[in-house]
């Protein structure tokens, strides 16, 4: 279009030029017609005659008949060739803005085709993301919970264990010989070692339960950071550009006649 629109650029000097030329010359014909009839009406009896000696002999000429056509048929053939170098230059440039208009069109219809297809990509992802979050949610609820009955049991396991040593020590201030290794001695001491096994257990659940608590909340947060980048997506490129994308110029405007 740039290379187009210097080309009519020099095309337009060229028209003024052979406009300006014929209307010199045009100029000079009414001025050479007024003269030649001024000529042709003077009489003997006119006011205006006089002597004008040696006249005949200043020849102050500078064309012939044949040169006098000559030069202004020429201006002529040049006006002509120069509308018609303006008929056809507006005919390609008529041609170039439909196909350009036409190229705008589909470069316009293909973007929005390509917008719409990652404005699909980006939803189907953050709907992909929202249901983990989700799903991540309900298993820091149930981890939440677990650790809450792990915690309950540890609490409810200390008191019997807490009895269970009461009584061995107790037992340890009997009197001489009756400081025996009965079988309550046995039983209590075997409670002991169960409930605090049992004890070690539940404590070892309930750190790797807090570990994993701790690796949930960490992927909610990853989760959520990466919902807020897909939303920021959507905003911008569903709301923002699609919104400045919903007409396009119309063909009269995109070839300059609107």
């Amino acid at each position: 279009m740039r290379k187009l629109a210097q080309r009519i650029e020099i095309q337009m000097r060229d028209n003024r030029d052979a406009q300006h030329a014929l209307e010199r010359d045009l100029g000079d014909k009414n001025s050479a017609q007024f003269i030649d009839e001024k000529c042709f009406n003077l009489r003997n009896t006119s006011d205006c005659i006089s002597f004008f000696h040696g006249m005949e002999k200043v020849d102050g000429t500078v064309s012939v008949p044949e040169t006098w056509a000559k030069f202004s048929n020429d201006n002529i053939r040049h006006s002509q060739n120069m509308r018609a170098n303006s008929i056809r230059l507006r005919e390609e440039a008529e041609n170039l803005f439909e196909n350009l208009s036409n190229q705008m069109w589909k470069q316009f219809t293909n973007t929005n085709l390509a917008f719409k297809a990652r404005i699909s990509e980006v939803m189907d992802v953050k709907n992909k993301l929202q249901t983990q979050l989700a799903k991540t949610l309900q298993e820091i609820f149930q981890t939440e919970n677990t650790i809450m009955l792990l915690e309950r049991s540890i609490m409810a396991k200390e008191c019997p264990l807490k009895v269970a040593q009461t009584r061995l020590e107790c037992r340890t201030r009997r009197p001489n010989v009756e400081l025996c290794r009965d079988i309550p001695q046995f039983k209590l001491v075997n409670e002991v070692f169960t409930i605090d096994d049992t004890l070690q257990t539940l404590k070892l659940r309930l750190r790797e339960t807090q570990d994993t608590l701790q690796l949930l909340v960490m992927t909610k947060c990853r989760l959520e950071h990466e919902l807020a980048i897909k939303a920021n997506t959507l905003c911008i490129d569903k709301e923002k550009c699609m919104g400045m994308r919903k007409t396009f110029p119309s063909t009269p405007r995109l070839v300059g006649y609107t």
